[in-house]
């Protein structure tokens, strides 16, 4: 994976470029110390002035009102944030046009942004506004300038810094403030992103640090020559970017880089993704808008890999056969997932449903504007039909009382049979199966870190600090004791921080460690249909708990008294005979 990077031939700016914003994935703002405001278009390479403020207006910093969950009054909306040197912040049209200035700070006001669902300054103020420019609460007071302030992503908090601290502060005023030395120079830039939760900050020291809510390091980079002057968070918080003097790092959300580009540029003052996270533009010191896309992307599934080579081309590749094929499409690609025998790719207007025995007849749809948001892989990694996707969908009920880090659906089974795995911010693991009339969420265990399950059986592999775990039966959540029989651990030493489980196929796990590296491990996974020939010659204990199970869930209770007495489950054993010799009706339905 690597940046492609590119700009224009001539700055369109005199001066240092003090701020980019998206306004949707075509089209980026920017914004300078020569008091203009330009607009660019990415696919016509265009650049144009939008306006151009007065003599004494110097920008600090620029935020684009999210365009998330938007009414139907979307123009309403179209407004730009900016923070200028002078203390004020303004609210701008797309037209440039000025609606709103007002005084926030004394001194500069060195930082704005529109909550998720809002204003720094160089007095030491941290100050939350109306839309309308009306101060609702002073946030925080501090003797030092405060050069960085971000909202978490429900709103209920402030990130913000004073000198080499980073502090959390809750606006709810019983909660109790976060504070830790994070490094030993200024910070000159931090950013908290919305789905994994983690912080990045940057300073003059050279490092880039990455911490969870609770201030615990979760890496660091290498001393860089030069101070961090920007970092970014892609939407999705899998990937984030650092910006310092002639140099931008596209890096892993463990920290570990993917490629280093040394441009011309300067130093770069701000980074911003576009919304698909496929793109990103740069402000530079040398007057240049740096913009750049994320390509040699790869995908795999068995013995096809797919790699995204350009903006619009796609290349894949059969490993057994050798056979290579390139497909083009009319749009920018943003969204790959292959799986199931199927390759799905989503451009800025179409969707593309390849079969993998053929490539040349896709069946293709138009997507609504904005439709990338709800194309995750996710949503197609379960099933290769899209009736079986839209049940599944509408059977999971409501998850809004749980804060989830990650959900996963089981990958086989009959479609009412299917359960979803949910691991929550405590990095508690819950199953529940999605059509039950009262779907129940039970506790399979704690402390994991990642979760996948397996595509051929309702085998789900969890990775912890120092081992890996497969739930070879999750159904066996009922009983505590069935739970333990059913479940393997073996210990890993050499994870490294935050690891990750990429897919189970074929009873064996692609494990991502910290440092990037994949490991291969065998699991005991096996279709349920070859269970019972597998238990007898094996001998394996956890496979005959698998199948006991199995078989009490599917009423063959013969199977399952076998399979428990194999194991020593005696007093399951007496159970089932009871069950047998004295409600014989009951055993009929």
């Amino acid at each position: 994976m690597k940046l492609k990077i590119s700009s224009f031939k001539e700055p369109k700016h005199v001066g240092v470029v003090v701020c980019v914003s998206w306004n949707n994935t075509e089209d980026v703002f920017s914004c300078g110390d020569d008091h203009k405001l330009l607009k660019w278009n990415l696919v016509n390479n265009e650049c144009i002035v939008v306006t151009t403020f007065a003599e004494d207006f110097y920008p600090t910093g620029m935020h684009l009102f999210p365009k998330i969950g938007l009414s139907s009054n979307k123009h309403q909306h179209d407004v730009i944030l900016i923070s200028s040197a002078d203390g004020k912040f303004h609210i701008v049209n797309h037209n440039g046009r000025i609606e709103k200035t007002v005084n926030a700070h004394q001194g500069a006001c060195l930082t704005a942004e529109w909550s998720p669902d809002g204003a720094a300054g160089e007095d030491g103020f941290v100050k939350i506004w109306s839309r309308n420019g009306l101060l609702r609460s002073t946030i925080v007071q501090s003797d030092v300038p405060c050069y960085n302030a971000v909202w978490n992503p429900d709103s209920s908090a402030i990130l913000h810094s004073k000198g080499n601290f980073l502090i959390i502060k809750h606006l709810n005023s019983s909660n109790k403030v976060t504070k830790w030395k994070a490094h030993e120079d200024l910070i000159l830039c931090v950013a908290w992103n919305a789905n994994n939760n983690l912080i990045i900050s940057g300073s003059e020291d050279g490092f880039s640090k990455i911490w969870d809510t609770f201030g615990q390091q979760i890496s660091v980079s290498v001393k860089h020559d030069q101070p961090i002057t920007s970092v970014s968070w892609s939407p999705a918080g899998d990937l984030f970017v650092i910006g310092s003097f002639n140099l931008i790092r596209l890096c892993n959300a463990n920290g570990w880089s993917h490629c280093l580009n040394r441009p011309t540029t300067g130093s770069i003052y701000n980074i911003a993704w576009s919304a698909d996270g496929t793109q990103l533009a740069a402000a530079c010191a040398n007057g240049h808008v740096l913009f750049a896309h994320i390509i040699d992307r790869e995908y795999t599934w068995k013995n096809f890999a797919c790699t995204q080579t350009g903006r619009k081309v796609i290349s894949i590749k059969n490993l057994v056969t050798d056979q290579n094929d390139q497909l083009d499409y009319p749009d920018r690609v943003i969204q790959i997932a292959l799986g199931f025998n199927h390759l799905i790719i989503a451009t800025v207007k179409q969707c593309f449903i390849h079969k993998l025995s053929s490539w040349n007849t896709p069946v293709t749809f138009d997507l609504k504007e904005d439709a990338y948001a709800l194309l995750k892989e996710q949503v197609y990694q379960f099933t290769a039909t899209w009736a079986d996707c839209s049940q599944v969908h509408a059977g999971v009920l409501d998850l809004r009382p749980w804060e989830e880090q990650h959900i996963a659906l089981s990958q086989s089974g009959p479609i009412n049979e299917r359960q979803l795995a949910l691991l929550d911010y405590n990095r508690d693991l819950h199953v529940v199966t999605v059509k039950d009339s009262k779907p129940k969420f039970v506790k399979l265990g704690s402390q994991v870190l990642s979760i996948a399950w397996s595509y051929e059986t309702e085998l789900l592999v969890g990775l912890r600090a120092n081992s890996v775990v497969a739930w070879c039966c999750p159904k066996a959540a009922m009983q505590p004791d069935w739970l333990t029989l059913t479940t393997v651990s073996k210990e890993i030493n050499d994870l490294g921080r935050n690891p990750s489980v990429l897919s189970v196929e074929d009873g064996v796990a692609r494990v991502c460690r910290g440092n990037g590296s994949i490991l291969h491990l065998s699991i005991a996974a096996f279709p349920e249909k070859l269970l019972k020939h597998l238990c007898r010659t094996v001998e394996d204990e956890t496979l005959w708990a698998c199948l006991a199970v199995l078989a009490w869930q599917n009423h063959q209770l013969a199977v399952a008294e076998e399979a428990f007495a194999l194991i020593h489950q005696y007093h399951q054993v007496c159970f089932i005979q009871h069950l047998r010799n004295n409600v014989p009706e009951k055993l009929a339905k």
